[in-house]
């Protein structure tokens, strides 16, 4: 598996409430525990490790300390490192402070612009060596989350590489400036299913399939619905449902990663529409099962590095 794009560092900053502050009328936190885990695409990239995938995540962060220990979360998980260290460029952090289990705040920090012009150079450069390397990647799955890692210039590589792709799985903020490459699967939420039909409210499955599936340029568009499950639709006519047990709001961190992974891993090992969405949503309803940004328990799979 090759995993391209906006890898963050996720801290989660855990305890229970005290009192009330004698400074404003808000909770006095006891922390008990403090977490940084993969984010983004990161996170996404330690599913398909979890799920015994070999995974290579190919990103960018700064040359600061969040960018270190992210790097150091990303081996942790059994990922091969690739991220380009961009000079001067802050990473992406997202803390959470949560109190018995209710997420109380987030703060987010890091620079989210372009990758300078080295950086981004590197990064099509690794992406070109990663695409051309032995053994192929059996998929590239691309992670936009709008962060500025990657550019014009990667999706114009993609898109020259297609016809050489088994797969590619797209996960963006934005899915229309992906159309045009023609992905295999894109997993929009229910939000970005509707920025991409440029609606308000929510979406009819039936009314906007074909809307859908034209506008993001996919074969098979997987709309994640949280607490509903998933609505999958492709361009062959089958629709497929899936249902997803209750969980508290907290939980839900990273389900998209751990949804997608499991998809992509089922469909490369022959499943159907309906099977592959099945194990998409096991997999994801396995990961929400505590507090933190979720990654589907190890039992699962096998981490390829060590059973090497």
């Amino acid at each position: 598996m090759l995993v391209v794009g906006d890898a963050l560092l996720d801290a989660w900053l855990c305890g229970r409430p005290t009192r009330l502050s004698r400074e404003a009328p808000v909770p006095v936190i006891e922390l008990d525990v403090t977490r940084e885990v993969c984010g983004g695409a990161a996170n996404t990239a330690a599913n398909f490790a979890a799920l015994g995938a070999r995974t290579t995540l190919l990103g960018a962060v700064g040359d600061d300390d969040a960018g270190a220990r992210l790097r150091t979360c990303v081996w942790d998980s059994g990922v091969a490192d690739r991220l380009v260290t961009a000079v001067g460029r802050r990473t992406v952090t997202k803390r959470r402070v949560v109190a018995d289990g209710y997420v109380l705040v987030r703060f987010d920090e890091g620079d989210t612009g372009a990758l300078n012009a080295i950086a981004g150079e590197t990064l099509v450069r690794r992406l070109e060596e990663a695409l051309n390397t032995e053994p192929r990647p059996d998929a590239v799955v691309v992670c936009d989350h709008g962060n500025g890692t990657l550019g014009g210039q990667v999706r114009t590589l993609l898109g020259a590489r297609r016809l050489d792709l088994p797969l590619l799985a797209v996960d963006a903020h934005d899915l229309l400036p992906w159309a045009q490459i023609g992905p295999d699967l894109v997993t929009p939420n229910r939000e970005e299913a509707c920025r991409v039909l440029d609606k308000r409210g929510d979406f009819d499955r039936e009314r906007d399939r074909g809307q859908l599936l034209r506008r993001t340029g996919a074969s098979v568009v997987a709309v994640t619905l949280d607490a509903e499950g998933s609505a999958v639709l492709s361009l062959d006519g089958e629709s497929v449902t899936t249902a997803a047990p209750p969980a508290p709001v907290a939980h839900g961190a990273g389900a998209g990663g751990a949804y997608l992974a499991g998809f992509v891993l089922g469909r490369l090992a022959g499943a159907g529409l309906a099977e592959a969405a099945g194990v998409a949503q096991r997999c994801a309803s396995m990961a929400i099962r505590g507090v933190g940004t979720a990654v589907v328990p190890e039992k699962m799979g096998v981490r390829q590095r060590d059973a090497a």
